[in-house]
């Protein structure tokens, strides 16, 4: 419940030496203007000057600041996922669409990887917990962000902005506000470059690994069209290419599914574990487990697993190639009745070209890479009545059509497939392509009435009705059969398998409601009780499976139960919101990974129940504090079909099952595991974020800035099957900024560190695939930097 934490308590600095209150907020979370504190659910909102005082430039930026929101990358830009109150959906698979919706300038965006461009020239960033179902809908069973860039002006005005840090991390930020002559037309053009080296060395060949480069411009342009209204169009188009992003080996010794593990000394524990055969049979005597490790075939060793140290180990192409554009419409016209139309009309292009090293080693057992290629229309027409009145309504219609072209390889190098006894039929190692396009049409018609019934009581009743059809072509084709073997004796996904087309449709229709209760207990304090129903459409698995299954999974549902208040006290001086929560989940769609393939399932249900609260306190002319405290747990309700651990998944086999020779790869069906009752991965329960903000005037016009931020995140897992060895430990991440502004001439320089402590933590994991072992993403250490930044008006 961030609200007022990092937008209102500005107007309380020395600057002003007026009365000491909260900055009013305005928001359009229910999609017209209204003040923060009478908004009945929970958002978070971040404006401008939050940007300002606290660095951040990216989206990823605010995961510290919003104790329910969290954003983590993946093995490139496109494998980005969003969570919010511990719900969300991995970007890796093209078959899966994100659970909270990314909204920018009004404008949906299909994937979360498509919000690769800086948090540049930002009027305000609105986080809306829960299902968002009615105004917003488009997938947004979890919630949405909606990021709103300032318009054009009629005043000329500029900025730049320069910024270096500690990894010779350059960025550079540009905006030009300049009107079109006298004719109440205006343009606003920003843009952004950041270059970074390399933070980690690749030992095998020397090469550098996990940079930063991309770059990208924006254009509005405001038109004055008189009586008809105002149109904005904006052009927009942001480019990344680094050498991204490598996952650090965080233990090599583990089992694989396969029965070729990197090291030896596991499998040989467990080898002793198991004995010989007792029973008669080919196998007497023989062990009940074989393996055959590559670090005795290959004839050498893995380096020393050390996911926190600088070097890392790989011997494939690691790329991350994005480009992500378009062209928007917006028009607004007031209408008779001080009634208004809004209309949004926008075309979006995306493309991400990936690779990465699918062992974590210099083995040569697996390389992967995903290209991705989206083209998304979108429009929306709402027509919204006057604010202020006894009632108030807006009613719309939105249509949504994309073809998203995916194509994903999976090799499997000849020293994997002479391991797990398959060199016979892959005598030069085998490559999986699946190649998918699939094809979305979504049309939804939406309304919401706002009945004020006294100046006490206020009832919200809204509902949206969506119908989605999702089609996918595709095939899963396997290469490399030695060329006498039929190509359909082996179904090992994701490995190989027999070649399949496909061709599938299915649609979904849903209703989604709102009714929400607003009390005002007195002219500071409001509370209110909703019930609110999110909605995400099913569709099909990218990844290869078993034969006789297309990978479909059906649609996900969402109901919100929400208790809340929004209170300012000691003359607005004092600010405390919060909220009590139950979301229940039916048939959450899962994405795990078992070892050997990925799946996409149903969980059944699951739970998500907490409390947000959020503090602001203009403490005096000088200081102001603010702290946002989130519990939230999240766990399975009802999940039969877990993924099981390595370890679960080799004691079923060969313990349970009596299972001797082969390997837990082969197992049909494959271990399950029951995740009633336990948390969600990457959902920490306990999170909290503080600030400290101490302004001091030097001079008529020199002002020092100082702030300290520390945030607080419980432990969690990095992976659905919740194994121990991808748990992250609780952190404690400490930043500072220190600041001096100029206020005549409207420059600022800054001194600045974030995670001073050094804290080592992951912000993503998951098994090495077949092979064994566990991989990571390192959360960046310590960095420090300069930012000077001049505006000009």
């Amino acid at each position: 419940m961030l609200v007022a934490l990092h937008c209102t308590a500005y107007t309380s600095s020395a600057v002003s030496n007026e009365t000491l209150v909260l900055e009013e907020v305005i928001v359009t979370a229910n999609r017209r203007e209204q003040n923060l504190q009478e908004v009945p659910m929970s958002v978070s909102a971040f404006g401008g000057q939050f940007f300002k005082d606290s660095g951040v430039t990216d989206l990823a930026g605010l995961e510290q600041y919003t104790p329910s929101l969290k954003i983590t990358p993946g093995t490139d830009s496109r494998a980005t996922s969003v969570r919010i109150r511990g719900i969300g959906s991995v970007g890796t698979n093209s078959g899966i669409d994100p659970s909270v919706g990314i909204f920018i300038d009004g404008v949906y965006q299909g994937r979360a990887g498509m919000s690769i461009a800086d948090l540049i020239d930002i009027e305000r960033v609105e986080v809306l917990r829960g299902p968002q179902g009615t105004l917003y809908g488009k997938n947004t069973a979890a919630g949405a962000l909606s990021i709103i860039t300032r318009k054009p002006a009629n005043d000329f005005e500029s900025t730049v902005e320069l910024v270096y840090a500690n990894d010779n991390r350059a960025e550079v930020r540009g905006m030009l506000n300049t009107p079109l002559g006298n004719s109440g037309h205006a343009m606003r053009v920003t843009g952004f470059l950041v270059n970074a080296d390399h933070r980690f060395n690749n030992t095998f060949n020397g090469e550098g690994l996990n940079d930063a480069n991309k770059w990208g411009a924006k254009s509005r342009f405001l038109f004055d069209a008189d009586g008809a209204g105002e149109v904005i169009l904006t052009l927009d188009y942001s480019k990344e290419d680094t050498d991204c992003c490598a996952l650090a080996a965080i233990s090599y010794d583990g089992l694989s599914t396969l029965n070729a593990p990197l090291t030896a000394q596991r499998s040989e524990e467990f080898l002793a574990e198991l004995g010989p055969v007792t029973t008669p049979g080919p196998r007497f005597g023989l062990p009940v487990f074989d393996f055959m490790a590559f670090e005795n075939t290959e004839g050498f060793s893995p380096p020393p697993a050390n996911p926190f140290a600088d070097d890392y180990w790989l011997d494939s192409d690691t790329r991350n190639k994005v480009e992500v554009g378009g062209l928007g419409l917006e028009w607004n016209r007031d209408l008779a009745g001080e009634h208004s139309l809004t209309f949004i009309n926008a075309w979006r292009h995306y493309e991400s070209d990936s690779a990465f090293d699918g062992d974590f080693t210099a083995y040569g057992a697996v390389t992967a890479s995903t290209a991705v290629s989206l083209d998304q229309y979108s429009s929306e027409l709402r027509f919204a009545s006057v604010s202020g009145q006894t009632l108030e309504y807006q009613a719309g219609v939105f249509a949504y059509y994309s073809e998203f072209d995916s194509i994903g390889t999976f090799n499997m190098g000849v020293p994997l497939v002479n391991n797990i006894g398959l060199g016979f039929f892959f005598p030069i190692g085998s490559l999986n392509t699946d190649v998918n396009l699939y094809t979305t049409t979504s049309f939804a018609a939406f309304g919401q009435l706002s009945w004020t019934i006294n100046d006490k009581w206020n009832a919200t009743f809204g509902v949206r009705l969506t119908y989605e059809k999702k089609e996918r072509q595709g095939s899963q084709i396997t290469e490399g059969y030695f060329i006498d073997a039929p190509n359909n004796i082996i179904d090992i996904p994701p490995v190989a398998g027999p070649n399949i087309i496909y061709d599938n449709k299915r649609s979904d229709l849903d209703l989604s409601p709102t009714i929400n209760l607003r009390y005002f207990i007195n002219q500071d304090l409001m509370a209110y009780a909703s019930v609110s129903r999110g909605f995400k459409s099913g569709g099909f698995n990218q990844r290869r499976e078993v034969a006789d299954s297309d990978g479909e999974f059906d649609e996900e549902i969402a109901t919100n139960y929400e208790l809340g208040w929004k209170g300012t006290w000691l003359d607005r001086r004092l600010q405390v919101n919060g909220s009590l929560y139950f979301v229940d989940y039916e048939d959450f769609q899962a994405q795990g990974f078992d070892g050997s393939s990925i799946k996409v399932t149903n969980a059944g249900s699951l739970e998500s129940m907490g409390m947000e609260l959020d503090i602001a306190y203009v403490v005096s002319e000088s200081i102001d504090f603010g702290s946002a405290i989130g519990f939230n747990k999240a766990k399975y309700s009802n999940f039969l079909n877990g993924q099981c651990t390595i370890e679960q998944t080799f004691t079923e086999y060969y313990v349970t099952n009596g299972n001797v020779g082969l390997s837990p790869g082969f197992s049909n069906p494959p271990c399950l595991q029951n995740l009633k009752g336990e948390p969600l991965d990457n959902a920490p329960e306990i999170t909290v974020s503080s600030y400290m903000q101490y302004e001091k005037l030097l001079s008529d016009d020199l002002l020092s800035v100082s702030r300290f931020e520390h945030n607080y995140t419980d432990g969690f897992f990095l992976e659905q099957d919740l194994d121990e060895n991808l748990k992250n430990d609780a952190t404690h991440l400490i930043n500072l900024r220190l600041s001096l502004r100029h206020l005549k001439n409207d420059w600022e320089l800054a001194l600045w560190g974030r995670n001073l402590l050094d804290e080592e933590y992951f912000v993503f994991g998951l098994d090495i695939p077949t092979v064994g072992g566990y991989a990571g993403i390192v959360a960046p250490q310590t960095t420090y930097g300069l930012t000077f930044r001049r505006d000009f008006k």
